[in-house]
């Protein structure tokens, strides 16, 4: 017996499933928004500054941007990490880092080693003109501790010559409430844009042609109708493609159209907005 998900495949004709409710590293879709995000964050290593910020509300891409940026600078010779902020401690992101830049931290060192083991690899690799990098994904989510550390970290190498450079993801909400200390030491602030209609487009089609898909599955009004109820944002749009696919190959249609999108949007929204109350 067929499982669930073959039956839409055969449906569409697809040789795997092209969405996966998000955007993952695989199927980021080089955007002109996003590539400008990744040359800013590049041009901040270059250029050998200490704070940048990467801003865009939630959705938007910036985990994305991050693992992306991470791989590339990486490619170039840098030493890149990223780290999750969410729920995390100062201990915890400080024993991430510390482990990203491979010093290979005891698992009962506190934050006083870890600091030292921190700072003695970024200067050994500004010694040998290799740039380090921090990326810290959700750190809109970080406690005042935290934050406070952020601030820590951007003083970490006083170096006229450091090639130290952190970059922090958040909420444009989050980043107003970081202490003005932090605030201050911003570098660059880099603005990540909703998706425009065209990216929505692209997007969508080239999920489809690379999972096996040549024929168009969405019309005209359906892929317009897809941008407007996600409002451009990437996870969403990757979201309610994918449940749109999955409910139309339910009905047996040959495509679909700014109705099906609809419908689709009413049932993966309708939770949501019941929480709501």
């Amino acid at each position: 017996m067929p499982d669930k998900q073959s039956l839409p495949l055969e449906h569409w004709g697809l040789e795997r499933w092209p969405f996966r409710g998000s955007v993952g590293e695989n199927q980021f879709y080089p955007t002109a928004g996003h590539d400008e995000a990744l040359a800013r964050i590049e041009y901040l290593v270059e250029s050998r500054r200490r704070l940048g910020v990467l801003v865009g509300e939630a959705g938007i891409g910036k985990s994305l941007i991050l693992r992306v940026a991470a791989k590339r600078l990486t490619r170039s010779g840098a030493v890149a990490v990223v780290v999750d902020a969410l729920g995390a401690s100062v201990r915890e992101v400080l024993w991430n880092l510390a482990c990203g830049l491979k010093t290979s931290p005891r698992e009962d060192a506190d934050v006083a080693w870890l600091w030292r083991q921190i700072a003695d690899r970024v200067a050994e690799n500004r010694m040998q003109q290799v740039p380090t990098v921090l990326l810290v994904d959700d750190a809109g989510q970080a406690g005042p501790d935290l934050v406070t550390q952020f601030a820590r970290l951007v003083r970490l190498d006083t170096s006229p010559s450091a090639r130290w450079t952190i970059v922090l993801a958040a909420e444009a909400a989050q980043a107003a409430r970081w202490n003005d200390t932090l605030r201050s030491a911003v570098d660059l602030r880099i603005e990540v844009a909703p998706w425009t209609l065209n990216d929505t487009i692209g997007f969508v089609q080239t999920s489809l042609v690379d999972a096996g898909r040549f024929e168009p599955v969405f019309d005209e009004g359906g892929l317009r109708k897809l941008h407007d109820l996600a409002c451009g944002i990437p996870q969403d749009v990757a979201r309610l493609a994918d449940y749109s696919l999955l409910a139309a190959a339910g009905m047996n249609v040959a495509s679909i159209d700014a109705t099906a999108v609809e419908g689709a949007y009413e049932e993966i929204a309708w939770p949501a907005a019941e929480a709501a109350y």
